[in-house]
């Protein structure tokens, strides 16, 4: 069960929160390099990317998949997303595009890559962007 939160933050307002000594010293290593010049930077994207691939995994569920493709279910599209494998390429039937956000959570399933890693090893072609 979720915790309940006692006081909502405010705009304008900071929170503080403590994280693990090993963690911190983990970010002071970003300090300086990829243009991060500060921890609160560093961390605050960490957890917009942490929180939309959150909120898109709560969007998307894989019902099934085999050899030939995967059925994921969009929650807000409510219908489902059938991505179709080729030798040399992969397909979204409700996007009509060979990359999109079914494409990309299909791609993010460890099973899916395990997929695509033996097709290449059959001779496929089928070279995804990058996730």
């Amino acid at each position: 069960m979720p915790r309940k939160i006692t006081k909502k933050p405010q705009e304008d307002e900071y929170t503080t929160i403590k994280i693990p000594n090993d963690l911190v010293i983990a970010i002071d290593r970003l300090i300086g390099t990829r243009g991060y010049k500060s921890r609160g930077e560093i961390v605050k994207e960490a957890l917009r990317i942490f929180l939309d691939k959150f909120e898109k995994e709560e969007q998307f569920q894989m019902l099934n998949h085999d050899s030939e493709g995967v059925k994921v279910w969009d929650r807000k599209l409510r219908r489902v997303a059938d991505i179709i494998f080729k030798p040399n390429t992969i397909y979204c039937t409700v996007c009509d595009a060979h990359y999109c956000e079914h494409i990309r959570y299909a791609l993010s399933q460890p099973d899916i890559q395990q997929l695509i890693k033996k097709k290449k090893e059959e001779g496929w072609q089928i070279n995804p962007p990058e996730i």
